[in-house]
């Protein structure tokens, strides 16, 4: 997917793709390369993203000033998910890395009973 092409009244109405062949670079990291003459341009109403897990957006951590840990995810106290900011939480995959969706909701219960106690005093959330 290279880019969304949309109508006068901001609707998605045609898709720009292009192969891409994974290389490395001179740091000998996989980047994709675009493949010269395999652009297409396709006709499409809806589209749906599924993508991999690439970190939490760090442009918003840096601007908060939020704690990452050397991985780049948010660092957060174990089983109390807060931040280096008073009163933010984090958990799930910003916290732990890409993992399990089960691991997300399992911390989301947590991080959602940690709240209550910050804004309550007190839980009962389990």
């Amino acid at each position: 997917m290279k880019r969304f092409v949309g109508d006068d009244e901001g609707r998605v109405k045609e898709l720009v793709t292009v192969e891409v062949k994974w290389e490395r670079n001179e740091k000998g990291q996989f980047i994709p390369r675009e493949q010269p003459g395999t652009e297409k341009t396709r006709p499409a109403q809806l589209v749906l993203l599924a993508m991999g897990f690439l970190g939490p957006e760090q442009a918003l951590l840096k601007d908060l000033k939020i704690e990452t840990d050397a991985r780049s995810n948010i660092k957060a106290d174990f089983e109390k998910y807060t931040t280096s900011i008073k009163g933010v939480f984090a958990a799930g995959d910003c916290r732990r890395g890409q993992s399990l969706v089960v691991w997300a909701i399992n911390e989301g219960r947590g991080a959602a009973r940690e709240c209550d106690r910050n804004l309550m005093g007190s839980t009962d959330l389990p």
